[in-house]
């Protein structure tokens, strides 16, 4: 996703509250300098979020597999 589609993203009634235009086109280049600014920080912190969420599931996985083995070990079923 590029900016402007995330800027449409963004609901109209928060772009309306803080004066800022409904298309990314539109806004000034100091609006935009502090848009892309939150933008970039906004993307590259749902990215690192996804990877965590990656990594959650694979040690959640590996305790599982790990306990299996554990009740195995100990004779429990």
């Amino acid at each position: 996703m590029n900016k402007a589609e995330l800027y449409a993203d963004i609901p109209y009634q928060i772009l309306e509250r803080n004066n800022l235009p409904f298309n990314y086109i539109e806004l000034s280049l100091d609006q935009k300098e502090f848009v892309d600014y939150f933008m970039d920080d906004g993307v590259n912190l749902f990215l690192t979020n996804i990877e965590l969420q990656d990594k959650v599931i694979e040690l959640e996985d590996k305790v599982a597999d790990l306990e299996y083995e554990l009740k195995d070990l100990a004779g429990e079923k």
